[in-house]
């Protein structure tokens, strides 16, 4: 058996539950084609290196498991014909898993810390919350928590003029392209 480690991004404003549903979806997916389903790894919402299908942030979950490699095209074939996946890629891990059963234990552990990990986040944004709808009520003025992912207004400037920089270049080559077939061979 090899481990397989497919990374999908889906869209940003699929629900928790919605993305529970998917991973049930592909998880079914690979036991039908005789894989063992290993782990998930939710990485959460990122921004995404450029736009895909005009979205500029993803969320990031990691699917791991088991097979001979019989059931990816099955689970690609399941990621492409869902609408809310932007992007995935499949890699193999390892080529050979000698001991099954250990792999799954040590994915169980893995499982379990992530878990606790994200009910420990999760309890302490709750708590952030609740301190600024406190310091609201008392009148206070509060900051919102600032996204690190927005763009500063230079970086948007360079993007934009990189961006027209390239088109401008692309639209002198394709003329001078076109010019130099318009031309007849000498002496015709």
């Amino acid at each position: 058996m090899r481990e397989f480690d497919t990374t999908f991004i889906v869209q940003p404003e699929i629900s928790e539950e919605g993305r529970e549903a998917l991973i049930l979806r592909l998880r079914g997916v690979l036991e039908r084609a005789g894989a063992t389903p290993l782990e998930v790894d939710d990485m959460g919402k990122k921004k995404l290196a450029y736009e895909i299908k005009r979205f500029q942030k993803g969320h990031y979950l990691s699917l791991f498991y088991l097979d001979s490699g019989k059931a990816v095209a099955e689970l690609e074939r399941a990621l492409r014909l869902d609408e809310s996946i932007l992007r995935f890629l499949t890699v193999r891990k390892e080529d050979q898993v000698d001991d099954v059963d250990a792999r799954r234990a040590r994915s169980v552990e893995l499982e379990k810390s992530r878990k606790e990990k994200a009910a420990e986040r999760a309890a302490r944004e709750a708590e952030e919350r609740a301190q600024r709808e406190a310091a609201r009520a008392a009148g206070e003025s509060v900051e919102e928590p600032s996204d690190d992912d927005d763009l500063e207004e230079e970086d948007v400037y360079d993007r934009d003029r990189d961006r027209d920089r390239d088109r401008d270049r692309d639209r002198r080559r394709r003329d001078d392209d076109d010019e130099g077939d318009d031309r007849s061979p000498a002496g015709e």
